[in-house]
């Protein structure tokens, strides 16, 4: 019988034992036989109940060790590894972040350009040096094909956790110039330094550091201030257009995040000067310029000096600055549109010696003077925006800058300083400007067209019958139209001083992607360019000149 069964047989045969001793009273004793059989079935039923009560105590036990084998199941799931399917509920944890990352970068360029007028340029133009028409160059037409724009770069991410990132980014490419290179034969081109920075992002705390070479603060930004996010003109030309204010120079940056969508940042950068043209009789002038300094006023002026013996900077013409240029900034990004604005401070110094008695002459040897050095302080402001006038598909672009001793933020490197009559620099006030609209009609088609332009004041003074600083209108500009047997041969005449005063830049282009997929991307690009150079007034007028570009550019990015 089974558990249920018996516990019923148990249950009649104990209310049949009840009902025994009032039934064994009220009979006779011809019955004790009877009797005699109900105590054998008594002692039957306490067998059966005895053994009941055993199988109940097993079945207890039995019960009580697989409840604590359920207990005790996600323990042991926790602790010892699965050996079968694992099945979770919602998506799986992401992986933990790399410890560093490397980024391989760059591109291979197949490159040519075609101008009108011979510069003596490869792809990279040099916008105020268009020949003016007394040289050879004005009517020579000028054409390269190069491969020196092509680039490789490598990109080093760290993830200390998820707030902080140290970063380490370098780039070059090979528009330097070795001792040998030449068109020639091998075109043997130098290694240029482009980019060698590190930074460090905290973004739980909202702060930045930048060390090293890259653009400067000055230039725009597409958004924040982000490294590697600049906002550089599209064009195949390496020196980008007139009027776009960039440098890449050696930094210390500090990016405060202050508040969702505007940083607040502050730069010491790498100082150098252009000096303007200063006197049209230097003795080591070049077109009223000096080529290392000179007399004025009688005093000897050292404000450029040049690398020698055993230095990497041997031939190469440094100033004589002491101290950082200081760029603050602000960036601000309100959800339409990237807006910044800057201020520029500058620091020219250069040294000069006055002779104890009357003016000093060149290459003397007996008279002695008092040196002493002189500190000029130049400042700037400027700005910049980026709008998405049709979003993912037209774009307006707009920088500018103006102050007193910027020319060397512009693209196209007019004076920040000139000569003053006690020998120390004296401030050239300046502004540039560029705008620009960048279309994207269809996925893999980029057009552009910017226009540019950077201009500067005169500032010059006469001592007698002596010209002295920049456009100055009695320098004499009247044979730069001129051609003759020494212009034809190279020198540059007297009579054409024809100081910069106004550089312009029209231009535009296209990048079309030829190919796209899993080998990389193809892409190739043309660009027209119209730049016009336009001097002072002085004898004889003023002078100009201009130059049409075209360029084209084929680009493999293989990563």
């Amino acid at each position: 019988m089974n558990f249920k069964q018996k516990l019923m047989a148990c249950t009649a045969l104990l209310g049949a034992s009840l009902l025994v001793p009032a039934a064994a009273g009220a009979q006779s004793a011809s019955e004790a036989a009877k009797i005699e059989r109900l105590e054998r079935q008594t002692e039957l039923l306490q067998r059966q109940l005895k053994e009941l009560q055993a199988e109940l105590a097993q079945t207890k036990k039995k019960t009580e060790r697989v409840e604590a084998k359920v207990d005790a199941a996600p323990a042991r799931a926790a602790a010892a590894p699965p050996t079968g399917p694992v099945f979770t509920k919602g998506p799986p944890a992401p992986p933990p972040p790399e410890k560093v990352k490397l980024t391989v970068g760059g591109f291979i360029a197949a490159e040519s350009v075609w101008r009108q007028r011979n510069q003596v340029n490869d792809i990279g133009t040099a916008f105020g040096a268009i020949p003016y028409p007394f040289s050879p160059l004005y009517n020579e037409h000028e054409f390269h094909g190069t491969a020196r724009q092509s680039r490789i770069s490598l990109l080093v991410e760290g993830n200390i956790d998820p707030y902080q990132k140290p970063t380490g980014f370098y780039e070059s490419d090979f528009l330097g110039v070795g001792n040998t290179s030449n068109y020639n034969q091998s075109n043997s081109w130098a290694l240029r330094l482009r980019h060698a920075y590190f930074t460090y992002d905290n973004t739980g705390w909202g702060f930045h550091i930048l060390a090293g070479q890259t653009w400067s603060l000055a230039t725009q930004n597409q958004v924040d201030m982000t490294p590697r996010k600049e906002n550089i003109p599209l064009t195949i030309d390496a020196n980008y257009v007139v009027g776009f204010n960039y440098i890449r120079q050696w930094q210390i940056r500090g990016v405060v995040d202050v508040a969702p969508g505007i940083a607040l940042g502050v730069s010491a950068e790498n100082p150098a000067a252009i000096v303007g043209a200063s006197t049209a009789t230097a003795p080591l002038g070049f077109g009223g310029a000096f080529a290392s300094g000179g007399i004025v006023n009688g005093t000897v002026v050292n404000f450029v000096n040049t690398g020698g013996g055993g230095d990497f900077l041997q031939t190469v013409n440094v100033t004589t600055d002491q101290a950082p240029d200081i760029i603050e900034k602000a960036a601000f990004d309100p959800g339409w549109g990237h807006y910044e604005i800057y201020g520029l401070q500058r620091f020219f110094s250069d040294n000069t010696l006055r002779c104890a008695v009357g003016a000093c002459v060149a290459g003397s040897t007996t008279m002695v003077g008092t040196a002493d050095n002189k500190t000029t302080f130049g400042a700037g402001v400027g700005g910049s925006v980026l709008l998405p006038l049709i979003p993912k598909y037209l774009e307006f672009t707009a920088n500018g800058l103006y102050g007193r001793g910027v020319g060397r933020y512009g693209a196209g490197q007019l004076p920040d300083v000139t000569i003053a009559a006690d020998g120390s620099l004296s401030l050239v006030t300046g502004w540039s400007a560029m705008v620009g609209l960048i279309g994207h009609p269809w996925d893999g088609l980029d057009l552009y067209v910017y226009a540019g332009q950077e201009e500067v004041a005169a500032n010059f003074f006469n001592i007698g019958t002596t010209l002295f600083g920049l456009g100055n209108p009695g320098f004499s500009n009247a044979t730069c139209l001129v051609t003759t047997p020494f212009s034809f041969s190279g020198g540059t005449p007297t009579d054409c001083i024809a100081n910069n005063k106004r550089l312009s830049e029209i231009t535009a282009g296209f990048w079309q992607n030829v190919y796209k997929g899993d080998y990389g991307r193809v892409t190739f690009g043309a660009q027209y360019e119209y730049i016009k150079r336009k001097s002072f007034v002085g004898i004889g007028g003023d002078v100009s000149t201009d130059n049409n570009i075209v360029m084209t550019s084929v680009r493999y990015y293989p990563f």
